[in-house]
Protein backbone atom coordinates (compact mmCIF):
# COMPACT_ATOMS: atom_id res chain seq x y z
CA UNK A 1 0.00 0.00 0.00
CA UNK A 2 1.19 3.20 -0.25
CA UNK A 3 0.47 6.88 1.57
CA UNK A 4 -2.38 8.93 0.29
CA UNK A 5 0.20 11.97 -0.08
CA UNK A 6 2.42 9.69 -2.66
CA UNK A 7 -1.41 8.41 -4.89
CA UNK A 8 -2.14 11.98 -4.89
CA UNK A 9 1.26 13.13 -6.21
CA UNK A 10 0.94 10.27 -8.58
CA UNK A 11 -2.70 11.06 -10.28
CA UNK A 12 -1.51 14.96 -10.22
CA UNK A 13 1.35 14.35 -12.63
CA UNK A 14 0.74 16.11 -15.57
CA UNK A 15 -2.68 17.94 -15.00
CA UNK A 16 -2.11 21.96 -15.71
CA UNK A 17 -5.21 24.83 -16.29
CA UNK A 18 -7.27 24.02 -18.78
CA UNK A 19 -6.66 26.89 -21.81
CA UNK A 20 -8.69 30.22 -21.32
CA UNK A 21 -11.95 30.98 -22.51
CA UNK A 22 -13.42 34.31 -23.08
CA UNK A 23 -16.98 34.20 -20.91
CA UNK A 24 -19.53 36.05 -20.09
CA UNK A 25 -19.82 36.91 -16.60
CA UNK A 26 -22.64 34.80 -15.74
CA UNK A 27 -21.68 32.04 -16.89
CA UNK A 28 -17.86 32.83 -15.60
CA UNK A 29 -19.08 31.94 -12.04
CA UNK A 30 -17.34 29.71 -10.19
CA UNK A 31 -14.52 29.53 -12.87
CA UNK A 32 -10.82 31.43 -12.16
CA UNK A 33 -9.53 34.43 -13.68
CA UNK A 34 -6.32 33.17 -16.27
CA UNK A 35 -4.61 36.77 -16.55
CA UNK A 36 -4.58 40.00 -14.92
CA UNK A 37 -7.29 42.23 -15.90
CA UNK A 38 -7.07 46.56 -15.82
CA UNK A 39 -9.80 48.87 -14.98
CA UNK A 40 -11.32 50.16 -18.46
CA UNK A 41 -13.60 52.42 -16.30
CA UNK A 42 -12.74 54.61 -13.46
CA UNK A 43 -15.34 53.91 -10.20
CA UNK A 44 -17.29 56.07 -9.92
CA UNK A 45 -16.98 57.04 -13.70
CA UNK A 46 -17.74 60.92 -12.62
CA UNK A 47 -18.22 62.43 -9.73
CA UNK A 48 -21.67 62.33 -7.93
CA UNK A 49 -24.00 62.68 -5.18
CA UNK A 50 -24.00 60.03 -2.68
CA UNK A 51 -27.42 60.79 -0.80
CA UNK A 52 -31.09 62.68 -2.08
CA UNK A 53 -30.31 66.77 -1.66
CA UNK A 54 -29.41 69.45 -2.89
CA UNK A 55 -25.64 70.63 -4.27
CA UNK A 56 -24.15 73.51 -3.40
CA UNK A 57 -21.28 75.81 -3.25
CA UNK A 58 -19.70 75.12 0.13
CA UNK A 59 -18.86 78.94 0.57
CA UNK A 60 -22.63 79.97 0.05
CA UNK A 61 -23.72 77.90 2.83
CA UNK A 62 -20.67 77.93 5.09
CA UNK A 63 -21.55 78.41 8.88
CA UNK A 64 -25.30 77.21 8.64
CA UNK A 65 -26.95 75.74 11.75
CA UNK A 66 -30.16 75.54 13.50
CA UNK A 67 -29.99 78.76 14.74
CA UNK A 68 -28.75 80.42 11.56
CA UNK A 69 -30.25 78.91 8.60
CA UNK A 70 -29.08 79.83 5.06
CA UNK A 71 -31.97 80.04 1.88
CA UNK A 72 -31.08 79.93 -1.48
CA UNK A 73 -32.79 80.01 -4.72
CA UNK A 74 -33.06 76.15 -6.39
CA UNK A 75 -32.26 76.38 -10.19
CA UNK A 76 -32.62 73.00 -11.49
CA UNK A 77 -33.05 68.80 -10.79
CA UNK A 78 -30.41 66.56 -11.41
CA UNK A 79 -31.66 63.17 -11.48
CA UNK A 80 -29.58 59.78 -11.85
CA UNK A 81 -28.67 59.48 -15.31
CA UNK A 82 -29.05 62.94 -16.42
CA UNK A 83 -27.17 63.85 -19.57
CA UNK A 84 -25.53 67.56 -20.90
CA UNK A 85 -23.86 69.78 -18.92
CA UNK A 86 -24.72 71.29 -15.69
CA UNK A 87 -23.56 74.06 -14.08
CA UNK A 88 -24.15 75.20 -10.69
CA UNK A 89 -24.87 79.19 -10.27
CA UNK A 90 -22.80 81.07 -7.81
CA UNK A 91 -25.85 81.39 -4.51
CA UNK A 92 -27.63 78.73 -5.86
CA UNK A 93 -28.78 75.03 -5.41
CA UNK A 94 -29.46 72.41 -7.89
CA UNK A 95 -31.52 69.33 -5.87
CA UNK A 96 -29.75 66.63 -6.92
CA UNK A 97 -30.40 62.81 -6.51
CA UNK A 98 -28.11 59.55 -5.22
CA UNK A 99 -25.74 59.03 -8.34
CA UNK A 100 -26.44 61.95 -10.43
CA UNK A 101 -23.75 63.38 -11.63
CA UNK A 102 -22.11 66.74 -9.50
CA UNK A 103 -22.96 69.95 -11.40
CA UNK A 104 -19.59 72.00 -12.25
CA UNK A 105 -18.89 74.52 -9.38
CA UNK A 106 -20.66 71.98 -6.81
CA UNK A 107 -18.30 71.04 -4.16
CA UNK A 108 -21.06 69.52 -1.52
CA UNK A 109 -24.31 68.13 -0.61
CA UNK A 110 -26.50 68.71 1.94
CA UNK A 111 -29.21 65.90 2.36
CA UNK A 112 -32.64 66.47 1.70
CA UNK A 113 -33.42 65.92 5.72
CA UNK A 114 -31.16 68.95 6.39
CA UNK A 115 -33.61 71.10 4.92
CA UNK A 116 -37.23 72.27 5.11
CA UNK A 117 -38.13 69.85 2.26
CA UNK A 118 -39.76 66.79 2.71
CA UNK A 119 -37.86 63.56 1.53
CA UNK A 120 -39.78 61.73 -1.45
CA UNK A 121 -41.69 63.19 -5.05
CA UNK A 122 -42.52 66.37 -4.74
CA UNK A 123 -42.46 69.55 -7.25
CA UNK A 124 -38.81 71.47 -7.67
CA UNK A 125 -39.10 73.55 -4.83
CA UNK A 126 -38.19 77.80 -5.76
CA UNK A 127 -35.84 77.82 -2.88
CA UNK A 128 -34.04 75.42 0.09
CA UNK A 129 -33.34 76.50 3.50
CA UNK A 130 -30.83 74.50 4.54
CA UNK A 131 -30.55 73.59 8.92
CA UNK A 132 -27.46 71.64 8.94
CA UNK A 133 -24.47 71.83 6.19
CA UNK A 134 -21.59 68.86 6.87
CA UNK A 135 -17.76 69.79 6.27
CA UNK A 136 -16.72 70.80 2.85
CA UNK A 137 -16.87 67.93 0.06
CA UNK A 138 -19.83 66.03 2.30
CA UNK A 139 -21.67 63.73 0.70
CA UNK A 140 -19.80 63.78 -2.78
CA UNK A 141 -18.52 60.74 -4.65
CA UNK A 142 -15.05 61.49 -6.33
CA UNK A 143 -14.25 60.63 -9.99
CA UNK A 144 -12.09 57.40 -9.18
CA UNK A 145 -12.18 57.32 -5.88
CA UNK A 146 -12.26 53.40 -5.88
CA UNK A 147 -10.31 52.88 -8.86
CA UNK A 148 -8.88 55.06 -11.51
CA UNK A 149 -8.63 53.62 -15.54
CA UNK A 150 -5.10 51.57 -15.66
CA UNK A 151 -4.85 50.78 -11.93
CA UNK A 152 -5.05 46.33 -11.89
CA UNK A 153 -8.23 45.52 -10.31
CA UNK A 154 -9.06 41.74 -10.90
CA UNK A 155 -5.88 39.06 -10.90
CA UNK A 156 -5.03 35.88 -11.92
CA UNK A 157 -6.00 32.97 -10.00
CA UNK A 158 -8.58 34.61 -8.18
CA UNK A 159 -12.34 32.43 -8.24
CA UNK A 160 -15.03 33.93 -10.10
CA UNK A 161 -17.76 35.71 -7.38
CA UNK A 162 -20.57 37.60 -7.57
CA UNK A 163 -18.93 40.49 -6.13
CA UNK A 164 -16.00 40.00 -8.55
CA UNK A 165 -18.67 39.75 -11.74
CA UNK A 166 -20.16 43.03 -10.62
CA UNK A 167 -16.46 45.04 -10.22
CA UNK A 168 -15.48 43.17 -13.83
CA UNK A 169 -19.33 45.51 -14.42
CA UNK A 170 -18.25 48.04 -12.87
CA UNK A 171 -14.80 48.75 -14.65
CA UNK A 172 -15.73 47.99 -17.85
CA UNK A 173 -16.04 44.44 -18.87
CA UNK A 174 -18.92 42.21 -20.09
CA UNK A 175 -16.69 39.16 -19.90
CA UNK A 176 -13.98 37.49 -18.43
CA UNK A 177 -10.90 35.41 -19.66
CA UNK A 178 -11.17 32.44 -17.53
CA UNK A 179 -9.69 28.63 -17.43
CA UNK A 180 -12.58 26.67 -19.02
CA UNK A 181 -14.75 24.57 -16.66
CA UNK A 182 -13.59 20.92 -16.35
CA UNK A 183 -15.93 18.92 -18.46
CA UNK A 184 -16.31 15.75 -16.36
CA UNK A 185 -17.66 11.63 -17.99
CA UNK A 186 -19.04 9.41 -15.30
CA UNK A 187 -19.46 5.76 -15.81
CA UNK A 188 -20.52 3.64 -13.43
CA UNK A 189 -19.72 0.02 -13.78
CA UNK A 190 -21.06 -3.49 -13.08
CA UNK A 191 -24.21 -5.40 -14.19
CA UNK A 192 -25.98 -5.34 -11.02
CA UNK A 193 -26.41 -1.51 -11.41
CA UNK A 194 -30.21 -0.57 -12.51
CA UNK A 195 -31.40 3.13 -12.91
CA UNK A 196 -32.72 4.70 -9.73
CA UNK A 197 -37.03 4.10 -8.85
CA UNK A 198 -36.86 0.84 -10.78
CA UNK A 199 -38.41 -2.23 -9.07
CA UNK A 200 -35.15 -4.78 -8.61
CA UNK A 201 -34.85 -8.09 -8.99
CA UNK A 202 -32.39 -10.63 -7.32
CA UNK A 203 -28.75 -9.09 -7.33
CA UNK A 204 -29.61 -5.68 -8.79
CA UNK A 205 -29.00 -1.88 -6.67
CA UNK A 206 -29.77 1.10 -7.69
CA UNK A 207 -26.89 2.88 -9.29
CA UNK A 208 -26.33 5.38 -6.99
CA UNK A 209 -22.72 6.32 -7.64
CA UNK A 210 -23.02 7.66 -10.89
CA UNK A 211 -25.45 10.48 -9.31
CA UNK A 212 -23.23 10.90 -6.45
CA UNK A 213 -20.29 11.60 -8.52
CA UNK A 214 -22.26 13.60 -10.92
CA UNK A 215 -23.54 16.26 -8.36
CA UNK A 216 -20.02 16.25 -6.24
CA UNK A 217 -18.15 17.18 -9.70
CA UNK A 218 -21.16 20.02 -10.35
CA UNK A 219 -20.14 21.13 -6.63
CA UNK A 220 -16.20 21.26 -6.89
CA UNK A 221 -17.19 23.38 -10.56
CA UNK A 222 -17.03 20.55 -13.16
CA UNK A 223 -19.84 20.47 -15.85
CA UNK A 224 -20.80 17.27 -16.36
CA UNK A 225 -21.23 16.34 -20.59
CA UNK A 226 -21.54 12.66 -20.07
CA UNK A 227 -23.18 9.71 -17.77
CA UNK A 228 -23.61 6.48 -18.94
CA UNK A 229 -23.04 2.67 -17.14
CA UNK A 230 -21.64 -0.19 -18.50
CA UNK A 231 -21.55 -3.77 -17.90
CA UNK A 232 -18.77 -6.39 -16.95
CA UNK A 233 -17.27 -7.04 -20.52
CA UNK A 234 -14.03 -5.27 -21.42
CA UNK A 235 -16.02 -4.61 -24.89
CA UNK A 236 -18.96 -2.65 -23.53
CA UNK A 237 -16.74 -0.29 -21.16
CA UNK A 238 -14.22 0.21 -23.96
CA UNK A 239 -17.40 1.45 -25.83
CA UNK A 240 -18.08 3.78 -23.39
CA UNK A 241 -15.25 4.75 -22.49
CA UNK A 242 -14.98 6.10 -26.82
CA UNK A 243 -17.79 7.82 -26.31
CA UNK A 244 -16.91 9.67 -22.96
CA UNK A 245 -13.48 10.44 -24.12
CA UNK A 246 -14.89 12.37 -26.97
CA UNK A 247 -16.95 15.03 -24.68
CA UNK A 248 -14.94 15.18 -21.58
CA UNK A 249 -11.35 16.44 -20.18
CA UNK A 250 -11.78 13.81 -17.19
CA UNK A 251 -13.46 10.46 -17.25
CA UNK A 252 -14.42 9.06 -13.50
CA UNK A 253 -15.46 5.56 -13.30
CA UNK A 254 -16.65 3.55 -10.13
CA UNK A 255 -16.22 0.37 -9.27
CA UNK A 256 -14.36 -2.88 -10.92
CA UNK A 257 -11.06 -1.93 -9.33
CA UNK A 258 -10.45 -4.82 -6.90
CA UNK A 259 -9.58 -8.18 -7.41
CA UNK A 260 -12.94 -9.85 -8.46
CA UNK A 261 -13.17 -11.82 -11.12
CA UNK A 262 -15.29 -9.39 -12.65
CA UNK A 263 -13.53 -6.57 -12.54
CA UNK A 264 -13.77 -4.99 -15.77
CA UNK A 265 -12.11 -1.71 -15.03
CA UNK A 266 -8.89 -3.45 -13.69
CA UNK A 267 -8.72 -5.63 -16.82
CA UNK A 268 -9.17 -2.95 -19.55
CA UNK A 269 -7.77 -0.31 -17.40
CA UNK A 270 -4.27 -2.93 -17.42
CA UNK A 271 -4.22 -3.40 -21.45
CA UNK A 272 -4.21 0.24 -22.24
CA UNK A 273 -1.59 1.26 -19.63
CA UNK A 274 -3.49 2.29 -16.45
CA UNK A 275 -1.83 2.28 -12.85
CA UNK A 276 -3.66 0.12 -10.47
CA UNK A 277 -2.33 0.26 -6.59
CA UNK A 278 -3.47 -0.22 -2.69
CA UNK A 279 -3.95 3.21 -1.17
CA UNK A 280 -2.99 2.97 3.02
CA UNK A 281 -7.07 4.55 3.75
CA UNK A 282 -9.83 3.02 4.52
CA UNK A 283 -12.40 3.59 3.00
CA UNK A 284 -11.28 3.35 -0.68
CA UNK A 285 -7.91 1.18 -0.63
CA UNK A 286 -8.12 0.13 -4.26
CA UNK A 287 -7.23 3.19 -6.95
CA UNK A 288 -6.87 3.42 -10.81
CA UNK A 289 -6.03 6.00 -12.75
CA UNK A 290 -4.63 6.67 -16.60
CA UNK A 291 -5.43 8.03 -20.15
CA UNK A 292 -7.80 6.26 -22.58
CA UNK A 293 -6.67 7.62 -26.10
CA UNK A 294 -9.53 7.68 -28.89
CA UNK A 295 -9.94 9.92 -32.14
CA UNK A 296 -6.68 11.80 -31.08
CA UNK A 297 -7.49 12.77 -27.64
CA UNK A 298 -5.95 11.31 -24.67
CA UNK A 299 -8.09 12.17 -21.28
CA UNK A 300 -7.42 11.62 -18.13
CA UNK A 301 -9.08 8.79 -15.93
CA UNK A 302 -9.58 8.13 -12.98
CA UNK A 303 -10.96 5.01 -11.23
CA UNK A 304 -12.81 5.36 -7.86
CA UNK A 305 -13.73 1.64 -6.20
CA UNK A 306 -17.41 1.28 -6.27
CA UNK A 307 -18.65 1.18 -2.49
CA UNK A 308 -20.47 4.78 -2.48
CA UNK A 309 -18.69 5.92 0.44
CA UNK A 310 -15.08 4.61 -0.96
CA UNK A 311 -16.76 7.40 -3.69
CA UNK A 312 -17.37 9.69 -1.62
CA UNK A 313 -14.23 9.75 0.45
CA UNK A 314 -12.19 9.20 -2.85
CA UNK A 315 -13.67 12.04 -4.78
CA UNK A 316 -12.21 14.67 -1.92
CA UNK A 317 -8.99 13.65 -1.94
CA UNK A 318 -8.09 12.60 -5.19
CA UNK A 319 -10.95 13.94 -7.88
CA UNK A 320 -11.31 17.48 -6.11
CA UNK A 321 -7.33 18.25 -6.23
CA UNK A 322 -7.21 17.25 -10.40
CA UNK A 323 -10.48 19.20 -11.17
CA UNK A 324 -8.98 21.97 -8.60
CA UNK A 325 -5.81 21.85 -11.14
CA UNK A 326 -7.13 21.88 -14.46
CA UNK A 327 -9.67 24.81 -13.38
CA UNK A 328 -6.47 26.59 -12.46
CA UNK A 329 -6.75 26.78 -8.76
CA UNK A 330 -5.07 25.28 -5.95
CA UNK A 331 -6.86 24.00 -2.84
CA UNK A 332 -6.33 22.15 0.51
CA UNK A 333 -8.72 20.54 2.11
CA UNK A 334 -9.31 22.57 5.95
CA UNK A 335 -8.23 20.14 8.85
CA UNK A 336 -8.82 21.47 12.47
CA UNK A 337 -9.09 19.54 15.51
CA UNK A 338 -12.15 18.01 17.05
CA UNK A 339 -13.00 16.28 20.38
CA UNK A 340 -14.44 12.28 19.76
CA UNK A 341 -18.07 12.52 21.28
CA UNK A 342 -17.60 8.95 21.27
CA UNK A 343 -15.16 5.76 20.86
CA UNK A 344 -14.94 4.12 17.63
CA UNK A 345 -13.24 1.03 16.13
CA UNK A 346 -10.60 2.37 13.62
CA UNK A 347 -8.57 0.90 10.71
CA UNK A 348 -5.73 -1.65 11.10
CA UNK A 349 -3.00 -0.22 9.71
CA UNK A 350 -4.40 2.24 7.47
CA UNK A 351 -5.55 5.58 7.26
CA UNK A 352 -9.79 5.76 8.30
CA UNK A 353 -11.73 8.70 7.10
CA UNK A 354 -14.96 8.20 8.68
CA UNK A 355 -17.75 10.23 7.91
CA UNK A 356 -18.94 12.18 11.25
CA UNK A 357 -21.22 14.72 12.35
CA UNK A 358 -19.82 17.94 14.09
CA UNK A 359 -21.59 20.03 16.79
CA UNK A 360 -20.35 22.83 18.93
CA UNK A 361 -20.73 21.85 22.16
CA UNK A 362 -19.22 23.21 26.36
CA UNK A 363 -16.23 20.90 25.07
CA UNK A 364 -15.41 22.11 21.88
CA UNK A 365 -15.94 20.83 18.55
CA UNK A 366 -17.13 17.57 18.99
CA UNK A 367 -17.90 14.74 16.00
CA UNK A 368 -19.75 11.61 16.24
CA UNK A 369 -19.24 8.92 13.48
CA UNK A 370 -22.62 8.67 10.89
CA UNK A 371 -22.99 5.50 11.93
CA UNK A 372 -21.84 3.26 15.11
CA UNK A 373 -19.73 1.14 11.81
CA UNK A 374 -17.58 3.69 11.29
CA UNK A 375 -16.19 4.55 8.19
CA UNK A 376 -17.54 1.01 6.60
CA UNK A 377 -17.56 1.94 2.52
CA UNK A 378 -21.46 0.72 1.93
CA UNK A 379 -23.01 2.99 4.31
CA UNK A 380 -24.35 5.43 2.13
CA UNK A 381 -27.81 5.99 3.72
CA UNK A 382 -26.15 7.75 6.45
CA UNK A 383 -23.81 9.24 4.75
CA UNK A 384 -26.06 12.59 4.30
CA UNK A 385 -25.65 13.27 8.12
CA UNK A 386 -21.56 13.60 7.46
CA UNK A 387 -20.47 17.23 7.81
CA UNK A 388 -16.98 16.32 7.42
CA UNK A 389 -14.31 13.15 7.81
CA UNK A 390 -12.33 12.55 10.77
CA UNK A 391 -9.08 11.67 9.80
CA UNK A 392 -7.65 8.91 12.08
CA UNK A 393 -3.88 7.55 11.93
CA UNK A 394 -2.85 4.35 10.56
CA UNK A 395 -1.48 3.37 13.77
CA UNK A 396 -4.73 4.00 15.62
CA UNK A 397 -6.92 0.70 16.09
CA UNK A 398 -9.18 2.66 18.36
CA UNK A 399 -10.72 6.26 19.20
CA UNK A 400 -10.99 7.00 22.18
CA UNK A 401 -13.80 9.09 23.78
CA UNK A 402 -12.71 12.65 24.55
CA UNK A 403 -9.41 12.29 22.51
CA UNK A 404 -8.45 15.02 19.76
CA UNK A 405 -8.81 13.75 16.49
CA UNK A 406 -8.29 15.72 12.92
CA UNK A 407 -11.59 16.78 11.20
CA UNK A 408 -11.92 17.95 7.70
CA UNK A 409 -14.77 20.13 7.47
CA UNK A 410 -16.45 19.57 3.93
Amino acid sequence: MIPVEDYLAKILEGVSPLPTVQTPLLDALGTVVAKDLEAQLAVPPFTNSAMDGFAVRFKDVRGTNPDHPTQLPVQEDLAAGVGGEHALKPGNAARIMTGAPLPAGADTVVKVEDTNIAPGPTDLPGTVTFYQVGNEGANVRAKGEDVNVGDMVIHAGEEVTPALISAAASVGYNELPVHARPRVAVISTGEELVAPGRELSGGQIPDSNSLLIAALAQTWGAEVVFRGRSGDSPEALAQVYDQAAEQADLIITSGGVSAGAFDVVKALGVEHGFEFTKVCMQPGKPQGHGHWETGGRRVKAINLPGNPVSVFVSFTLFVRPVLAAMAGRSEQLATTHAIAATGWKSARNRRQYAPVVARQTDRGLEITPTHVLAGKSHMVATLPRATGLALIPAETSFVDEGSSVAYIQL
